[in-house]
């Protein structure tokens, strides 16, 4: 039973974020058509984000900047047939999706301004409480988290402004409205900034590349080390095989061979290798992987006195999960830095028809984030106390969150605990959630009911598409024309890429782009607790231009790519 915790404070809340003091204006029918008379903005301040934590919002002076999205193009969830009236400079004309929440409005600059205020006009039958996300994309095809406005009062022809501060790059905006008294609308979008200048457009391309570290591996899914200060580390290839790598060569002796005894076909076979925080001591390790019988197994493995291979009388089986298809079968593991419990993703098991609500399902494990207690010895795959579901008869004890498609390569930021998931999208859009340190678990990622940002049209679902207070939204997401599926990642904490610090990279599995995204704010008080409020902000690191199924890392810091199809693990350098 989660106690410490309510579903809507797991969502982001606006920093010092409060209402305009607006005169009335008449109401309209419904957001649905155009006023009689002749409008202009309302001369009171506006909502700006800018100001100080705690500190009431101020009028902010208009710059000496054009509006950029009067170039634009603008796409919408629904109402596309209006979408151009929200940018053309006249307030008369609205955008109008012709119903309820969630949805959305995104505009495409002409050009890669630095943006300093984005303005929004309200059109708005009836006054009232909204909410609403902003989302930017800085040119890198990646769209992350800016601001979330909740529970903020709004009124037909009020403008909210929303500042940069300092200036951003970006060429795309998208405005997400999750909750309205009625039709979600917008008068005009308005994008103020200026040009970047010759050095900013012509800025160096990196210097970071691709380096050939190893060939002839067998569909490598995985790269990671023992945490025990040894010289070696480990590459797990997808078809039963765990090698080390120690001084840059391949042991001849597998450290696990276990081909003979899974499932390899599509997303099935061996998944990921985790050692805990106690690995030398302990000697044993814990990997994932599909039986001969299609189940995802978790299984506990002790290796041989000199660390060198493993050894297979040993296995102890902690878990079976049955998949009801050969996709989406996840398995990825990982120790929690703060807590030292194993984190296990399972995908939802896939399907031939319409995506299956397994996710949603609270006696299900398959669509959920694991966490078990695995090497206190509470029998052969305790669950913590403090795990969210832990009193609660309606919920299986060994959930962390839940709402997940098919994640992959989720990692742990090793400093501060923060834990971020690659989740591989259904028809178009591709996301990436972060739990901060903070989180007592419980998150719901939404799928099947959102995708993304999106509400994909799925008949047949018992939940309705409204995201505000039920799902927790992604800080990323990227469309498919970048890519067909997100994978992980690793938080890079070195010093050889100084670019990179701070960091979380991941990729895409078809296109091979390879991106970082950092959160840019600190954590900020909200009521009794600390939730995450910063923006977030991507950068294109470089392009494979192969499939990439995985980045990780070794004990020192160097950054591996699996290249999956060529069977090649790469190491990240520059010049």
């Amino acid at each position: 039973m989660r106690t410490a915790v309510t579903l809507t404070s797991l969502l982001l809340t606006p920093n010092a974020l409060t209402s305009c003091d607006l005169q009335p204006v008449p109401e309209l029918p419904l957001a649905t058509a155009k006023p009689t008379r002749q409008f202009s903005p309302p001369e009171t301040p506006a909502v700006s984000t800018s100001t100080a934590q705690n500190q009431p919002p101020t009028a902010t002076p208009a710059p000496n900047s054009q509006n950029g999205a009067l170039l634009g193009t603008v796409r919408a969830h629904l109402g596309e047939e209006t979408a151009q009236n929200a940018i053309d400079g006249d307030l008369e004309t609205t955008w109008n999706s012709l119903n309820f929440p969630a949805q959305w409005i995104a505009i495409a600059l002409d050009e890669l301004p630095l943006v300093e205020r984005v303005e929004v006009v309200v059109a708005q039958a009836t006054a009232g409480p909204t909410t609403h996300v902003m989302w930017t994309d800085n040119g890198t095809g990646v769209r992350t988290f800016f601001r979330r406005f909740a529970d903020l009062h709004t009124e037909d022809g009020q403008t909210l402004k929303i500042e940069f501060d300092p200036p951003q790059s970006v060429k795309k905006i998208l405005v997400q409205t999750l909750e309205s008294p009625n039709w979600v609308a917008w008068r005009e979008v308005r994008i103020h900034g200026s040009p970047l200048s010759p050095l900013e457009e012509n800025a160096k391309p990196s210097s970071i590349r691709l380096e050939k570290f190893l060939e002839g591996m067998d569909l490598p899914v995985q790269v990671t080390h023992a945490g025990n200060g040894s010289d070696h580390f480990f590459i797990v290839e997808q078809r039963g095989r765990i090698s080390i790598v120690q001084n840059g060569v391949v042991n001849s002796t597998p450290f696990l061979d276990i081909s003979d005894q899974l499932t390899y076909f599509g997303e099935r076979g061996l998944m990921n290798i985790a050692c805990p925080p106690n690995f030398t001591t302990s000697q044993q390790f814990y990997v994932s992987f599909t039986n001969l019988g299609g189940d995802l197994v978790l299984s506990r493995i002790s290796t041989s006195d000199d660390g060198a291979t493993a050894d297979q009388d040993s296995e102890e089986i902690l878990l079976a999960v049955s998949q009801p298809h050969r996709a989406h079968n996840g398995g990825s593991l990982a120790f929690g830095p703060n807590d030292g419990y194993l984190y296990v993703a399972i995908g939802d098991g896939g399907s031939e028809g319409r995506p299956v609500d397994f996710p949603q399902d609270p006696q299900l494990l398959l669509g959920k984030t694991l966490r078990l207690d695995v090497e206190s010895g509470a029998g052969p795959n305790g669950v913590p106390a403090t795990n969210p579901y832990i009193e609660d008869d309606k919920f299986s004890d060994e959930i962390w969150a839940l709402g997940l498609r098919n994640p992959w390569g989720f990692a742990f930021d090793s400093h501060t605990g923060d834990f971020y998931t690659p989740d591989a999208g259904h028809n178009d859009r591709e996301e990436l959630n972060v739990q901060p340190a903070t989180s007592v678990g419980g998150e719901n990622y939404g799928w099947p009911t959102i995708e993304g940002t999106r509400c994909p049209k799925i008949e047949g679902l018992p939940y309705p598409c409204s995201q505000a207070g039920i799902f927790d939204p992604p800080v990323a997401e990227f469309d498919h024309t970048r890519g067909c599926a997100i994978v992980g990642g690793v938080f890079y904490r070195g010093s050889e890429f100084p670019q990179l610090r701070d960091r979380f990279l991941f990729a895409d599995f078809c296109l091979g782009d390879i991106w970082s995204l950092q959160k840019q704010d600190s954590l900020v008080a909200t009521g009794s607790s600390q939730k995450s409020h910063g923006a977030w902000h991507s950068e294109l690191v470089l392009n494979a231009s192969l499939p990439v199924s995985s980045i990780g890392t070794d004990e020192d810091g160097n950054l591996y790519v699996t290249g999956y199809a060529d069977g090649t693990v790469y190491l990240i350098t520059q010049e």
